[in-house]
């Protein structure tokens, strides 16, 4: 809620000159809605359809620029989180096949496990689906904010952790660990070249994603929650501050045209800190 209603905040002066703003606004309030629902659902019936909305309305985000860029970021996107719904369809399925509900997964087979984990891989990003994730960033700075660094990423990590009891009996525990670590390892050497700025933020919304699926991977599924909520709340404000850098440079994001002068504003300059300190854990 506190995130949501930051953006919006933002939203109306990052992008109030746009002519098709009310549009905006009706698909976030669409996206943050199923993200609620998801999040406080009892049942797959309305996880799946939460699950569905999460993807739609993410779609209609990303491509909210109307260039070809976006069409590029919002299809790699849609098509990825496609083939996370379809692992979703198959394990909805077979459970209501099964005869069992959400509260009562205690006699799972292996193959329903690993269904669960290659959905929620693909909606946090984990390799080997992690494409999407810096390809999003065509979307407008505030949907980047909100959706592809606290709600949107963060979904299939949620879904493991109500599973958690699921996942923990079998043993991908050490599967989880490897594949959050090489996460961790190839997105902070992709950040490393990378020139796009908001790329760069993504590429950390990635590691840290990683570093979630990781302490998860550990057993520890109440401190990955915690890195979650600390994560989604101190990366949007960076990202919300990178886009006024990026509203104040007439749109540039082309990291390497920033001059180095200290013509951002001091309580920019403080911000950036305090939030880069908070993610680095000091």
């Amino acid at each position: 809620f506190l995130v949501t209603f930051s953006v919006l905040i933002f939203s109306t002066y990052y992008l109030n000159s746009e002519l098709n703003f009310n549009y905006y606004y009706f698909v976030l309030l669409i996206f943050v809605g199923s993200m609620f629902s998801l999040n406080f659902s009892n049942s797959i019936f309305t996880m799946l359809l939460s699950w569905d909305l999460l993807g739609i309305s993410s779609f209609f985000l990303v491509l909210f620029y109307n260039n070809w860029d976006s069409c590029s970021g919002a299809m790699n996107t849609a098509l990825t989180n496609r083939l996370g719904d379809y692992f979703m369809f198959v394990f909805f399925g077979l459970s209501v096949f099964s005869g069992y509900y959400f509260l009562s997964f205690s006699m799972f087979s292996s193959y329903m496990s690993l269904l669960l984990l290659l959905t929620a891989f693909t909606k946090s990003a984990q390799f080997p689906f992690s494409s999407w994730l810096p390809k999003a960033m065509s979307a407008p700075t505030p949907v980047s904010s909100l959706v592809h660094s606290s709600t949107l990423v963060t979904a299939g990590l949620i879904l493991l952790m109500n599973f958690n009891n699921l996942v923990l009996q079998k043993n991908f525990i050490s599967f989880v660990l490897i594949i959050g670590l090489f996460t961790m390892f190839f997105s902070s050497l992709a950040s490393l070249v990378e020139e796009d700025l908001k790329k760069v933020v993504a590429l950390s919304t990635l590691s840290q994603m990683g570093f979630s699926m990781v302490t998860l991977g550990l057993g520890l599924s109440f401190i990955s929650f915690i890195h979650l909520v600390s994560h989604a709340l101190f990366k949007s404000c960076l990202f919300m501050q990178v886009g006024y850098i990026i509203h104040c440079s007439f749109g540039q994001q082309d990291g390497r045209n920033y001059s180095n002068n200290g013509n951002l504003p001091n309580f920019i300059q403080l911000q950036m800190l305090v939030t880069l300190f908070c993610l680095c854990g000091l």
